[in-house]
């Protein structure tokens, strides 16, 4: 059959129309490859696999749309076409097709990862380098892009953490306040002979805290108990904030 013409469509698909007015997609590397621009003749063998190839290329455009948002990597695409019901022979030839055209490069995608992660979230080097082994990124290649979050931005990050943590709670403890922050510093991934060096440079005047704790408990308990017991009794809820019960 005669191909009488072709348009140029988004995204590289082709129309091509046979002369029997029969209207046909098919991704431009098919054209190519079975030298429709130049043959401009089409058998019902070759139609029929264009027709089969052509699927894999529907579902390459619908990855490239996923990948629009922002970049991806090879496993974050998978994941997504098979939630799509696409079966894992048809995933590996579109992310074949994907790393030949150069949108699958993972040293590009581990960069971005990090700089994101390390400029938007208060996330350390090590849940960063966890995420992108739960992405299958290469060891090398995480190691190569966690080489911006030096020791020296961790501290930063660390130190105004800190900050924030002392502004937001006047009323702890120091033995309470460094253990939320040591445990909050832990499960946000950063490394702990940094973290323990700057936690211990905490100052709180546990003193001044007990004395204002000591008369909101006072006036609270003081309602129901009497003597011996409401000392007794304000001691417990001062012990369990974390004041000494020497102070």
């Amino acid at each position: 059959m005669k191909i009488i013409r072709f348009k140029k469509l988004k995204e590289g698909m082709v129309e091509f129309v046979l002369e029997n007015g029969e209207e046909i997609l098919a991704h431009e590397d098919l054209i190519l490859k079975y030298e429709l621009l130049i043959s401009k003749e089409i058998d019902a063998k070759q139609l029929e696999k264009i027709q089969q190839e052509n699927e894999i290329y529907r579902l390459y455009t619908v990855a490239l749309n996923y990948l629009k948002t922002k970049m991806r990597c090879k496993k974050e695409i998978a994941t997504y076409l098979r939630q799509k019901q696409v079966d894992i022979k048809k995933i590996d030839q579109v992310l074949e097709i994907l790393n030949r055209q150069g949108y699958l490069n993972e040293s590009i995608y581990a960069e971005a990862f990090v700089h994101d992660r390390m400029v938007l979230t208060m996330d350390g080097p090590n849940k960063i380098a966890s995420d992108l082994r739960k992405n299958e990124i290469d060891h090398c290649e995480i190691e190569q892009a966690l080489s911006i979050f030096t020791e020296e931005v961790e501290r930063e990050k660390i130190q105004n953490y800190i900050q924030k943590q002392l502004r937001m709670n006047k009323r702890k403890s120091s033995t309470v306040l460094k253990q939320k922050i040591k445990s909050d510093l832990e499960r946000l991934g950063y490394h702990a002979s940094i973290y323990q060096s700057e936690i211990s440079k905490i100052t709180v005047d546990d003193d001044s805290i007990y004395q204002e704790e000591y008369q909101k408990l006072y006036q609270k308990l003081s309602k129901k108990y009497q003597g011996k017991e409401l000392e007794w009794r304000i001691k417990q809820k001062l012990y369990q904030k974390g004041f000494s019960k020497n102070l």
